[in-house]
C-alpha cells in the first residue's frame, strides 16, 4: 500500500514532489491512467512509497492542424482525446481498442503499437518534443522542446516541438520509453496526430494460412495504402466484434482463420479518386497473394469495426467475454511470426487447457520491418482451476517463445527475467543509467532489475 496518493496539477508541483522524495528517501510511482489496471507496474514494490497521480493534468495545451501535431498533458486519456482534438480537425493515433481511461502519453511511453501502421516509422513514434521530469529532480525537455524559452514562449514565436531526437545527440525519450516510470515521468508531450478524413472505408482480407495475409500487409505498407492495418486470428477478431459470450462462440465458428483489417481513408483533396485507386490496388494485391476480400464477415462490416475502434470503452475488449485474460506479447520479424503460434497453442493443449480460446494479434511496426506479436487467453476468473493452470502454462509459453527468439521489449512481472536472460551485460548499463537519472532510486523503486 502507498503512504499517500498525491495529485500534482503542474510541472512545478511535480518538481516539488520529486525533490521532496529525494530529500526524504520516499519512493514515487507515477500514474496517469484511470480505471482497472492489468500489468502491476503501478503497484508499489516496497514500503515508503507515494503515488504521483497525474490524471488531473488533462489539458490540450496546443494543436496545429497544418503540422498534424498536438501537445497533451499526461492525464489526457483515449476516452477524451478525440473530443479535444476534433475542433482542430485532428484525431489521435491509437493502439488496438484502448480503454477509455488509458493515458495517451502512458500508452506510447509503454511503446504500445498504434494500429496506424503507415504512420509508424520509428520506436519513438508518435512522439515529438516532450518535457520529462527525471528522478534526480531536474526538468529535461527533449527533441524540439529542448530550446530556449518556456513552452508558451516557444509557441508564441512560432516554434513547433516536432523533432523527437535531442538535444544534440542525446535521446532521453528512448531511454524513458519502456522504463515503467523507474527513471522519471512525462509532464507533457507533442504527439503527431492524423487529420480527420473526408471518407473512410474498411475491408477484411482473409485466408486459411497466416503467411499470405502477412505478405499482403507488407505490400500494402510498401505502397502506403491504408491508415489502419492489423492482423488477427478468428478468436481475436471475435473478441473485437462480440458483446457477450454467445455472440463470441458463434463468431468463432463463422470467421475465417486469419484476417487482415485494412482501413482506407481519403482527405479533402479528390477523396473519391483516392478511395477508388486504393480499393483497386487492394483488390489486385489480394488476387496476387490468394487472399479473399470482403466488406463484411459474419454480419459485421469492416467499416463499422473501424468506427468502433475510435470509441474507447471503460473495460478492455479482451475481458468482455470471460471476465479476465492473460496476455503475452513481444517483437519479432513478420516472416517469423507464424512459427510462434503452434508453440503457444501446443503448450496450452499439453497443460490441459485446449478448451480455452487463444487469440492472436499481429501489428506491423516501422513500415513492416518488424511486428508486435500478441497472444490473448480469455478465461473465467471464478474458475480457480483454469486460473491457476493457465498462469503456469502461460509462463511456460513465454519461456518457449523467448528460447525461439522472441524479443521482450516491454517486460512485466515474470517476463523481466526472460528479457535479460540472454544478455547479462544489459543490467550494468541499466544500473549506470539509473545512477545518472535517478541516483537516489526514488522512481518506482524495485520495479526493474537495475542491479
Amino acid at each position: 500500500m502507498p503512504r499517500a496518493v498525491l495529485k500534482p496539477r503542474s510541472t512545478d508541483e511535480i518538481l516539488s514532489l520529486i525533490r521532496w522524495a529525494n530529500d526524504s528517501g520516499t519512493g514515487v510511482v507515477p500514474v496517469s491512467s484511470t480505471g482497472r489496471r492489468r500489468r502491476g507496474d503501478t503497484v508499489p514494490a516496497r514500503d515508503n512509497v507515494v503515488i504521483a497521480d497525474l490524471s488531473g493534468m488533462n489539458r490540450l495545451l496546443h494543436a496545429d492542424a497544418r503540422d498534424k501535431i498536438a501537445i497533451l498533458e499526461a492525464g489526457v486519456d483515449f476516452g477524451t482525446v478525440d473530443d479535444l482534438l476534433q475542433p482542430h480537425g485532428l484525431r489521435a493515433l491509437r493502439p488496438l481498442s484502448p480503454r477509455a481511461g488509458k493515458s495517451v502519453l502512458a500508452s506510447f511511453l509503454e511503446r504500445e503499437p498504434p494500429i496506424n501502421a503507415n504512420d509508424h516509422w520509428d520506436v519513438a513514434d508518435p512522439f515529438g518534443g516532450t518535457l520529462l521530469v527525471l528522478g534526480n529532480g531536474h526538468c529535461a525537455p527533449t527533441g524540439g522542446a529542448a530550446i530556449e524559452g518556456t513552452l508558451a514562449e516557444q509557441l508564441a514565436r512560432g516554434h513547433r516541438q516536432m523533432m523527437p531526437i535531442g538535444p544534440t545527440n542525446l535521446d532521453l525519450l528512448r531511454v524513458l520509453q519502456g522504463a515503467q516510470g523507474s527513471l522519471g515521468l512525462m509532464a507533457w508531450a507533442a504527439l503527431y496526430c492524423e487529420r480527420i478524413p473526408t471518407m473512410e472505408r474498411g475491408w477484411f482480407a482473409s485466408a486459411d494460412a497466416l503467411e499470405p495475409v502477412i505478405d499482403l500487409a507488407r505490400e500494402l505498407l510498401h505502397h502506403r495504402i491504408g491508415n489502419a492495418l492489423f492482423i488477427v486470428d478468428r478468436v481475436q477478431l471475435a473478441l473485437l466484434l462480440a458483446r457477450d459470450a454467445a455472440a463470441f462462440n458463434a463468431l468463432c465458428g463463422a470467421l475465417p482463420a486469419w484476417t487482415l483489417f485494412v482501413g482506407l481513408s481519403a482527405g479533402r483533396q479528390a477523396p473519391e479518386e483516392k478511395m477508388a485507386w486504393q480499393q483497386a490496388d487492394l483488390r489486385a494485391g489480394g488476387e496476387r497473394h490468394g487472399v479473399g476480400l470482403a466488406e463484411s464477415l459474419a454480419g459485421h462490416t469492416a467499416t463499422a469495426l473501424g468506427q468502433r475502434l475510435r470509441v474507447a470503452e471503460p473495460v478492455s475488449f479482451r475481458d468482455r467475454v470471460s471476465g479476465a485474460h492473460r496476455e503475452l506479447f513481444f517483437l519479432q520479424q513478420l516472416d517469423r511470426a507464424a512459427g510462434f503460434v503452434p508453440l503457444v497453442r501446443d503448450g496450452l493443449t499439453k497443460a490441459g487447457l485446449g478448451h480455452l480460446p487463444l487469440g492472436v494479434y499481429i501489428q506491423p511496426m516501422a513500415q513492416g520491418v518488424y511486428g508486435h506479436i500478441e497472444f490473448t487467453l480469455p478465461y473465467d476468473p471464478d474458475k480457480a482451476d483454469d486460473a491457476q493452470r493457465s498462469a503456469a502454462a502461460w509462463q511456460a509459453a513465454a519461456e518457449r517463445c523467448a528460447d525461439a527468439g522472441a524479443f521482450f521489449s516491454r517486460p512485466y512481472g515474470a517476463w523481466s527475467d526472460l528479457a535479460y536472460r540472454h544478455d547479462d551485460g544489459i543490467r550494468s548499463m541499466m544500473a549506470l543509467t539509473k545512477s545518472i537519472l535517478d541516483p537516489a532510486g526514488v522512481m518506482n523503486p524495485n520495479r526493474l532489475p537495475y542491479s
